[in-house]
């Protein structure tokens, strides 16, 4: 059975898999970023590097920001411009999924009629959503190790004792539920919600069904599932399938049949490394000399497995890596050197346990069972700290470490731009504010009636109030763009958190209406 099923595993990681590396990359524009245009073109282009998946594209302009609807042919998205367009600077900004699940956002900038300076590169959003998506990612790595490595454990080398296999269906729950969780923060990070709240809502489940993540999730949470409520039999087929749940998506796993294959062998051997750590413990607590026999069965499987785990992690390394410095330089390839100066430190211990302590425990010395537990729990200990880092790892982009970019390609992240829409009486009011961070922001607002026509008030003023932190700001006359389109550039926002903005909005001589918009301003 246990062949059986590690041919079924083998034959689903080669089958075909398009996609390049990580995160998708802006490899070609038209218009490019920061062209001038003397008339306005009719259409944008953008094309990637890999398949993606659309999930909003806006123009912003000096009659402030439109939604709009491109057509998207694997790897590449064709829009229409609005007819009609003004004079003056646009940026063309994106989110997408990329083929490994991670959102991506960007953007070109174009001049009609004026110069324009590309696309400013943003940082990576550190909000809460990839902090979120951390913690998950870590948390279904310590599960995935007890749950699925425990049952490799008791299927390769001996029965768990109770502890272990009661912690081996305690980290098969806690796989399970943060698998589940994950779905709901990618459905999140999608949408770019404001907070955790938006868990609570249908509509960020739903948007997670679009993305890999979700096929990914729903894999390995099935497996634990098995693990957990099933017996050996299950259990040891519920492992296979989660291991194999990490393959459907992620850095490596768009890669192609190498990194695939390099993926498979990396996460089987290191759940059964991992896994193991607690039931030996247990057996040399419970048995003492009398664990000799497992002892030596787990380290004649440990040693080919580790001389795996490593090769196959320092393949997928030089893989992703652009060149040699980027070890040293970018932080993707900082967090792998920290990953494998751990991982080496593991193995220093795990060759002092097969070289002088189970040697030492064959020959009956009475200090041995203790020493060894004092190993195996410092094991533990680095094999945690692994996979913290590699949560870390997996949320980062190898792209990163790009310093030069390859010839024909460009990589140009747009500034963040954060949409709200309310209604007062008969309008509709979307304001728009960019990058919604602490500083200098620009604030366009669009009113419309209900039919889409745009309603040209007489004044709108801006008063910015942060209630939490007691914060009070004057308030600010926007200038008029166009029928309908106001903006105004200030630097209001001077601390992180949610600011209630309120636009004061002139709808005759003698009324006044007014919207406010809760816009989250990170650092």
């Amino acid at each position: 059975m246990l062949r059986r099923l590690l041919l079924l595993l083998l034959l689903l990681a080669l089958s075909p898999s398009g996609g390049a590396w990580a995160h998708a990359a802006l490899v070609e524009s038209q218009p490019a970023d920061g062209a001038r245009a003397e008339a306005a073109p009719g259409e944008v282009t953008l094309r990637f590097d890999e398949p993606i998946t659309l999930l909003d594209l806006r123009l912003a302009g000096p009659d402030g920001v439109v939604s709009l609807l491109g057509q998207v042919q694997g790897g590449q998205i064709s829009v229409r411009l609005p007819p009609g367009l003004a004079r003056g600077p646009y940026l063309a900004s994106y989110r997408i999924i990329s083929a490994d699940g991670h959102p991506v956002s960007g953007g070109i900038a174009f001049g009609i009629g004026v110069d324009a300076q590309p696309a400013p590169t943003a940082l990576p959003d550190d909000g809460f959503w990839t902090r979120a998506a951390e913690v998950l990612r870590f948390l279904l790595y310590i599960g995935t190790a007890l749950g699925a490595g425990g049952a490799l454990f008791g299927a390769m080398v001996a029965p768990l004792p109770t502890g272990a296999l009661r912690a081996m269906r305690l980290g098969a729950a806690l796989g399970v539920i943060a698998s589940l969780l994950t779905i709901g923060v990618q459905g999140g990070a999608m949408l770019a919600a404001p907070g955790p709240e938006a868990l609570l809502a249908g509509e960020t489940w739903k948007a997670a069904l679009r993305s890999t993540v979700f096929l990914r999730s729903a894999i390995i949470a099935a497996g634990l599932a098995l693990v957990l409520i099933g017996g050996w039999r299950e259990s040891l087929i519920g492992a296979l399938l989660a291991l194999l749940g990490f393959m459907v998506a992620g850095h490596a796993a768009v890669g192609g049949l190498l990194t695939q294959l390099l993926l498979m062998v990396h996460v089987v051997t290191a759940a059964f490394w991992l896994g193991a750590f607690l039931p030996l413990a247990l057996l040399l607590r419970r048995d003492g000399a009398g664990a000799l026999e497992p002892l030596r069965r787990f380290s004649r499987l440990a040693m080919p497995a580790v001389a795996l785990l490593l090769a196959s992690g320092v393949a997928q390394g030089f893989l992703h890596l652009a060149d040699a410095q980027s070890l040293l330089s970018s932080e993707w390839g900082q967090l792998l050197l920290t990953k494998g100066a751990l991982a080496l430190m593991l193995l220093g211990l795990a060759a002092l346990n097969h070289r002088r302590l189970t040697p030492a425990l064959a020959a009956g010395e009475a200090q041995t069972p203790a020493r060894l537990r004092h190993s195996v729990a410092a094991e533990a200990a680095l094999g945690g700290a692994i996979l913290a880092v590699t949560a870390v790892l997996s949320m980062t982009s190898p792209h990163d470490a790009y310093h030069v970019p390859a010839a024909g390609h460009h990589h140009a992240p747009a500034p963040r731009i954060v949409t709200r829409e309310a209604t007062a009486q008969d309008l509709v009011a979307t304001l728009s504010v960019s990058p919604a961070r602490v500083g200098p922001n620009t604030f366009t607002l669009r009113l419309r009636r209900p039919d889409g026509q745009p309603f040209a008030s007489q004044e709108v003023w801006l008063d910015f109030a942060q209630p939490e932190a007691g914060v009070t700001a004057p308030g600010r006359q926007m200038r008029a763009t166009a029928p309908g389109s106001f903006a105004y550039e200030g630097a209001e926002l001077a601390t992180a958190g949610v600011w209630r903005i309120r636009a004061s909005i002139l709808v005759s001589d003698f009324d006044e209406t007014g919207v406010s918009f809760d816009v989250t301003v990170s650092r």
